[in-house]
């Protein structure tokens, strides 16, 4: 059975975790979900690799309408950040690599299984203990992962000690860097995907510095990066915002910026959602207005009047012969 457009929108657009409130589930979602979570919480997905966030938030909603055992769910969390595991080394096993298992702590946190003192027992022994084990950016994903079980009411803050609830308070967002407000050429093009970008800035500096980058194949490499990033299902901040950049080039660039992103990004970009059919279709669907009309002058260019879309693009391909 299929899911409802609510739930399957959730698990494959949001981030881990979410931005947005849990939805509630029917039976024929849990079902769905129960697919869609790779299995339970704090476990790798096959063949050892770690769950991406869709894996994620299917668990965190199966866990939020007590689908889990409470016992396992809660011991995969208490576990989520042990010294078991060891870094991965060069041939051994992927699922001997440390993963710190953010969702089995997320579902324990909306269990309604688990109490309160069970959760707050949990959210005190991780953040007052792993400083030592997990790095930095694991650290910021427990506190993010806590923070946002308070904001939603599944964590009480008053049962908590005065120093964590301090650090759950929401904290203000660095602004982001400022795009060319009128970007005139390749390289006010390229500084504005570097604005909202933080990866590819960096590594746009790294090239300039080794005298490495050329325009059109620097950018087609990023579009192809930015795609694949987006078909396995990141929903990362930067995702969004890169959209965002493509479409003020289009709005506010001149010719010149704007061939840059047709001809290099573009181009790359399209043959491979072409081949990746769903995936490349939502990716065509995010697209802003005036990107999509530049996307779908593109397609008509390669394929003839009236193909517009991946999808008309597709049709219009002859079938090998023997397809029905």
């Amino acid at each position: 059975m299929l899911p409802s457009s609510a739930v399957r929108s959730f698990v494959q657009h949001e981030p881990f975790p979410p931005r947005n409130p849990l939805p509630r589930c029917t039976p024929a979602d849990l079902s769905w979900l129960v697919h869609a979570a790779e299995g339970a919480p704090g476990t790798v997905v096959w063949p050892g690799l770690f769950p991406r966030p869709p894996a994620k938030l299917a668990r965190l909603l199966l866990a939020a309408h007590g689908h889990f055992d409470p016992a396992a769910v809660l011991g995969a969390a208490h576990a989520a950040y042990g010294s078991d595991r060891g870094k991965f080394m060069p041939g051994r096993p992927r699922e001997h690599r440390s993963y710190h298992a953010h969702d089995a702590l997320a579902c324990a946190l909306v269990h309604p299984g688990i109490s309160q003192e069970q959760r707050q027992a949990l959210v005190e022994k991780h953040l007052r203990k792993m400083q030592s084990s997990p790095g930095q950016r694991s650290r910021r994903k427990s506190w993010e992962v806590v923070r946002w079980a308070a904001a939603q009411g599944f964590l009480d803050p008053a049962r908590l000690p005065a120093d964590i609830v301090t650090e759950l308070s929401p904290r203000p967002r660095r602004a982001p860097l400022a795009m060319p407000p009128a970007p005139r050429c390749n390289e006010e093009a390229l500084a504005v995907f570097a604005a909202r970008w933080p990866r590819f800035r960096a590594h746009l500096a790294r090239e300039r510095a080794a005298e490495k980058w050329i325009d059109y194949p620097g950018i087609a490499g990023m579009g192809c990066d930015f795609f694949r990033a987006f078909a396995s299902g990141c929903r990362a901040p930067w995702i969004g915002a890169m959209f965002e950049a493509i479409e003020h080039v289009f709005v506010h660039g001149d010719s010149v910026a704007q061939d840059l992103v047709v001809v290099g990004l573009f181009e790359a970009v399209q043959g491979a959602a072409y081949r990746a059919g769903e995936a490349g279709d939502a990716f065509e669907a995010a697209l802003l207005p005036r990107s999509r009309e530049a996307w779908a002058d593109l397609i008509e260019g390669w394929t003839g009047a009236g193909i517009r879309d991946l999808a008309a693009w597709r049709q219009s391909q002859p079938k090998p012969q023997g397809t029905p």
